[in-house]
């Protein structure tokens, strides 16, 4: 089990970038660094190297998660898209729209297309195309939606002659 402290060190906001780097330099994938990883001063190009590593480890899902990971890692590890990495990449809300509009054009019904899709930087028109593709909705079809309508608010005539013959 870590140090207690050393857990505080590296999840505290004010701890140096400086003492970040030495954490994470050790390359374990360990509760310490992964703390470092989601700290808020954590460097850009510490992220960066982090997610180059190609590991599909906590850190690294951590690092990918990081509002201060830099477009250029999360595009690395977007394009890579088969690991756990890419579904916390999708979540980053820096995350920018054509990075999550090219994952819902693949049509894929998966966890990093889920992921994308939630985020609020997708663009709508992805989504709902994402949604089309993936069989969530159907295609839009206002004759299909007004019947739908008319059938939920007209009265049933065998319906009627149902409570007709009761009340008789």
């Amino acid at each position: 089990m870590e140090n207690y402290y050393t857990i505080e060190i590296s999840s505290n906001p004010n701890t140096s970038p400086e003492i970040l780097e030495k954490i994470l330099e050790r390359g374990n994938n360990d509760i310490v660094s992964r703390y470092a990883a989601q700290n808020p001063n954590c460097p850009v190009y510490l992220l960066e190297k982090i997610l180059k590593r190609g590991n599909d480890d906590y850190v690294s899902l951590c690092a990918a998660y990081n509002p201060n990971c830099p477009v250029s890692a999360l595009e690395m590890v977007l394009k890579r898209g088969i690991d756990n990495v890419s579904y916390y990449a999708a979540q980053n809300p820096n995350c920018p729209a054509y990075l999550l509009e090219e994952i819902l054009k693949r049509g894929e019904n998966d966890p990093i297309s889920y992921s994308a899709s939630l985020n609020p930087n997708c663009p709508a028109l992805a989504k709902i195309e994402w949604m089309r593709l993936t069989g969530k909705i159907g295609q839009f079809d206002p004759s299909i939606h007004i019947m739908e309508t008319e059938i939920i608010y007209k009265e049933d005539e065998d319906l009627q002659k149902l409570r007709d013959l009761i009340h008789e």
